[in-house]
């Protein structure tokens, strides 16, 4: 007799839908449901095992070129890992499960960032995660560009003043402080700008990035009395399109990408 518990646990299908089909299989099948079920089952346990290895392999094979020494995983940070990457069967997001893996037995001391980052990982589609990195290796560039520009003007101006401080860039130009635009983005993704919408708006949603919000304020009297002191404001709030990057959203990507060896310090 098939075990519908556990078919749950491996297909994640709602128990209440699984009742209906249930009744209108064994309709439909008679007693060869049961044996079909567990066909079923079965396949699903040897695809999920399929991913499982392929992804766990590829993390080692980073680890081994990285020369880098996995440290012990929190079981509340092991145990999601495992089986949200069983279920991803796309070849580009099954590397940024290896790369997040690599990232996570490297850092094992921040329990709380890598469950947000499997929680994310296994939500996000290939389409999302494509326009994601693709943002992001623009605001790498960005804030490359900028740095070099301050450390150029510093190093300019240290010859002439010897107790010139050189300025912390991360203090002074966060992730958050670099402002992304839909239309742009759409024109430069070939993308629609409603779909490139719906995507930033999915991935904001994760936390991996903030609405720009632009605020107004306009104040006139109420009226014409010159005895008259009271003022009206009006304060309008609202989204101009415009988008930045989380310093969460900016790390995820990172420990997504590649992972870190011994000669490199922690990601910030």
């Amino acid at each position: 007799m098939v075990d519908f518990n556990k078919m749950l646990e491996e297909i994640n299908i709602p128990k209440q839908l699984l009742d209906k089909t249930e009744a209108v299989a064994k309709t439909l099948f008679g007693p060869s449901f049961d044996e079909l079920g567990g066909a079923i089952a079965d396949q699903v346990r040897a695809r999920r095992w399929k991913n499982q290895l392929k992804i766990f392999e590829n993390a080692q094979k980073l680890l081994v070129e990285k020369n880098i020494n996995p440290k012990k995983v929190s079981l509340k940070v092991l145990a999601p890992l495992i089986e949200f990457a069983s279920y991803e069967e796309e070849e580009t997001l099954q590397t940024k499960w290896s790369n997040l893996i690599a990232h996570i037995l490297t850092n094992d001391n921040e329990v709380l960032f890598h469950q947000n980052c499997i929680s994310v990982l296994n939500k996000i589609c290939s389409e999302e995660a494509a326009l994601l990195d693709k943002i992001h290796k623009d605001l790498v560039f960005r804030k490359e560009a900028k740095r070099s520009s301050e450390q150029d003007a510093y190093e300019k101006n240290r010859k002439f003043i010897s107790k010139l401080r050189e300025p912390d860039f991360e203090l002074k130009h966060p992730v958050t402080s670099f402002i992304f635009e839909i239309k742009k983005i759409a024109n430069e993704s070939n993308l629609p700008r409603s779909k490139a919408t719906f995507i930033i708006s999915n991935l904001i949603s994760l936390g991996l990035m903030k609405w720009e919000i632009g605020v107004e304020v306009s104040a006139k009297k109420s009226s014409e009395d010159p005895k008259d002191d009271e003022i009206d404001i009006d304060v309008d709030v609202y989204n101009n399109e415009t988008f930045a990057f989380t310093p969460f959203g900016d790390r995820f990507v990172q420990a997504c990408k590649r992972p870190l060896d011994n000669t490199h310090s922690p990601i910030v």
